[in-house]
């Protein structure tokens, strides 16, 4: 698949979607399409995919299911339009809204401020980077940079992939969200979500770190579920604002544009971040609840056919799946 370049500041809003996706799981085999749900529709079969936003860099090869969902599918809908999404006036707006007027240590108290210098000395990062920035800024800087000291990068990133290839095959494409709403998820938090969501980055799990980036992608690849399902459980009860903001919420709003797309005739591939789907807010529970029929997407074997990992660097084959 063709990766999209993206800006630096997508792959900052990329990040903390990531860090809310996954937890390792208990060993699993490798799933063909992980994450992946059909659900069908009045008029047509319809699928619905947990995706990671980021992707260890030419190490794993996106799962072959995932392939043919693509190929079956007329249209795509994602969470927001990824190529609008980088335009200047969108991250210049998110920029200016990342300074704090006050600096960091005044909006976050000197006991929190002193265990972000720990963690970001861990990372090799002066420990004043993010003192001119707002909290919420600063959790997701810190996010961005865990990711890509593990090799993981944005450009790869499962959506990214999939939206740079409908793109090519001139496949429809949709999404939930406007770009400025998108970026208002972090924009617009209250003080109390902004402290909240470094704090979760700061947990003190796994030595300051929120969890092992290829920990989180291994659990994904084996499609481990209940992985999911803790770590929203967690999210939940250790921070409900911040949980109700970034899951919850957002997955009731989408519901009419959802449920308009489930029953089109047009069959579509819905593509949002793992953690969206999991949990009694879930997407899963929440269409479950209005009748419709969700089933795990099971795939079988089917001819061979070439893809690339990344462009110009490294092509592989693989064996795409059909549906049973």
């Amino acid at each position: 698949m063709n990766a999209m370049r993206k800006s630096a500041m997508q792959k900052v809003a990329n990040a903390v979607a990531a860090c809310v996706l996954l937890l390792a799981g208990p060993a699993l085999a490798d799933a063909s399409a992980p994450f992946a749900y059909e659900v069908q529709g009045p008029k047509s079969r319809q699928f619905l995919l947990g995706s990671v936003h980021l992707l260890p860099q030419m190490e794993d090869l996106i799962p072959p299911g995932i392939d043919d969902l693509y190929e079956s599918a007329e249209g795509l809908m994602f969470e927001t339009d990824i190529g609008a999404i980088s335009a200047p006036e969108v991250q210049v707006g998110m920029m200016t809204a990342a300074h704090s007027t006050r600096g960091l240590k005044a909006d976050i108290g000197a006991p929190l401020y002193t265990k972000l210098q720990k963690y970001m000395s861990t990372l090799g990062v002066r420990a004043d980077a993010c003192a001119p920035f707002k909290p919420w800024f600063c959790a997701l800087t810190l996010e961005v940079l865990n990711y890509r000291r593990a090799g993981f990068s944005g450009t790869d990133g499962l959506d990214e992939q999939l939206y740079a290839d409908a793109q090519d095959d001139g496949k429809s494409v949709r999404w939930f969200e406007a770009p400025a709403d998108h970026i208002g998820l972090f924009t617009d938090m209250t003080d109390l979500q902004s402290r909240q969501l470094l704090e979760s980055t700061l947990d003190d799990r796994d030595g300051g770190a929120l969890s092992e980036p290829r920990e989180l992608f291994k659990a994904w690849r084996k499609d481990d579920f209940a992985a999911i399902e803790k770590l929203v459980a967690d999210l939940h009860r250790s921070y409900p604002d911040l949980y109700e903001r970034l899951l919850a919420q957002r997955n009731r709003a989408w519901l009419p544009k959802l449920r308009q797309a489930l029953d089109g005739s047009q069959s579509q591939l819905i593509v949002v971040g793992a953690a969206h789907l999991a949990g009694p807010d879930g997407l899963l529970a929440l269409l479950r609840a209005r009748g419709y029929k969700i089933t795990p997407y099971v795939a079988l074997p089917g001819p061979q056919l070439e893809t690339r990992i990344a462009p110009g660097q490294q092509t592989v084959r693989y064996t795409p799946r059909a549906p049973g």
